[in-house]
């Protein structure tokens, strides 16, 4: 279960790094999937080199990947962050190869949207659309990937961030990027501002990203189908199915 050092540093940053959800076997495991379903080509068909390649629906790769959508590692976490109705809305990759540029730095609390929003009540924390990233190689000192300003979901005054800082064309002390180890996890609403850093190590970065929202909203404009998957269990139907005001609590077992 979520620690209250975890809650006290989830508050104060708008993000969390959990370490050792996945195990090395299991790692090495979605990393042959990767492989085998997303094999490495950088190339966009011109002869010209992108450097960062994604998909979508990561989740219908393999049973494996679509144990995520439920891990018990991070099944806890959700439910403590978004309440026990919580619903995935999408999910993706992201691979990068040293070069990559990276992305704008984005989000925010409380946007037109009104999809991104954190909120605190004696003691109960509750996120719109929020992220669980599964790291499946390690992002060092420097090395790049998920970058983000610590603490700008609670930021009163998001008009003034600064364009350049935005677009990562000036580099500030309050952008930073998390070390991470492959198997970590990382948790984190998109009321946060973020982004992509440039990836700058020798080795390719890979993550993938499932979204979630609480149960009775989305910010997707389409939703899965449960039967699109591997014989898919009924907890991860009631993840997969459209917002509903319905109760569909998951096990923690």
């Amino acid at each position: 279960m979520m620690t209250p050092e975890e809650k006290f540093t989830l508050d104060l940053q708008g993000y969390l790094v959990i370490e050792n959800v996945l195990t090395p076997d299991e790692v090495a495991e979605l990393n042959q999937i990767g492989d085998r379903v997303f094999p490495r080509d950088y190339e966009d068909g011109s002869g010209k080199r992108e450097h960062q390649r994604g998909t979508r629906n990561v989740s219908r790769w393999d049973p494996a990947c679509q144990r995520l959508i439920d891990h018990p590692n991070t099944t806890p976490y959700l439910v403590e962050l978004l309440g026990p109705n919580f619903r995935m809305d999408h999910d993706y990759c992201m691979f990068m190869e040293q070069g990559s540029k990276g992305g704008r730095l984005h989000g925010g609390p409380e946007e037109d949207n009104l999809s991104s929003f954190y909120k605190q009540y004696n003691g109960t924390i509750r996120n719109g659309l929020s992220v669980m990233t599964y790291f499946l190689a390690d992002a060092g000192p420097g090395d790049g990937g998920f970058a983000c300003v610590p603490g700008s979901h609670k930021s009163n005054f998001l008009a003034d961030f600064p364009a350049d800082v935005a677009h990562q064309e000036r580099d500030v002390p309050y952008v930073v990027q998390p070390v991470v180890k492959a198997g970590d996890a990382l948790f984190f609403t998109e009321a946060l501002i973020h982004g992509t850093a440039p990836w700058k190590a020798n080795h390719e970065r890979r993550a993938f990203l499932y979204k979630y929202t609480p149960g009775d909203m989305s910010w997707a404009s389409t939703y899965y189908d449960a039967d699109d998957y591997f014989d898919p269990t009924e907890q991860q139907r009631r993840i997969l199915a459209p917002p509903s005001s319905e109760g569909r609590e998951p096990s923690l077992d």
